[in-house]
C-alpha cells in the first residue's frame, strides 16, 4: 500500500490563542487516526498577527479518511476551522 505525507492546517479562534493545547490535541487527532512514523507539528504565520497550527503526518493512502481527521481537528477547544492542506508522497 502507497503511503503519504498529509498536511493538515488549522486555524485558531483569534490572534490570542494559545497553541499549545490546540498542538496537542491535533497530535493525539492525528495519532489515533493511524499516523505512521514521526509527525511535525509547528506553528506558522498566517496574517494580521494570526498563526496557524501545521500537522504533517504520513498514514497508508488507501481507506484514509483525511477530511473526517480535520472534521475532528476542527472540534478542538478555539479553533475556527480546520482543514487538509496538502498530500505529498514521500521521497526515498
Amino acid at each position: 500500500m502507497a503511503n503519504a505525507i498529509v498536511t493538515f492546517k488549522i486555524i485558531p479562534a483569534d490572534a490570542e490563542t494559545d497553541l499549545e493545547p490546540i498542538k496537542d490535541s491535533a497530535k493525539k487527532i492525528a495519532e489515533e487516526a493511524g499516523s505512521k512514523g514521526n509527525m511535525l507539528v509547528n506553528d506558522e504565520p498566517l496574517a494580521f498577527g494570526l498563526k496557524c497550527v501545521i500537522v504533517k503526518a504520513m498514514y497508508e493512502v488507501e481507506g484514509g479518511d483525511f477530511e473526517g481527521i480535520a472534521n475532528k481537528m476542527a472540534e478542538i477547544e478555539n479553533v475556527q476551522s480546520a482543514e487538509m492542506a496538502g498530500m505529498d508522497l514521500p521521497l526515498g
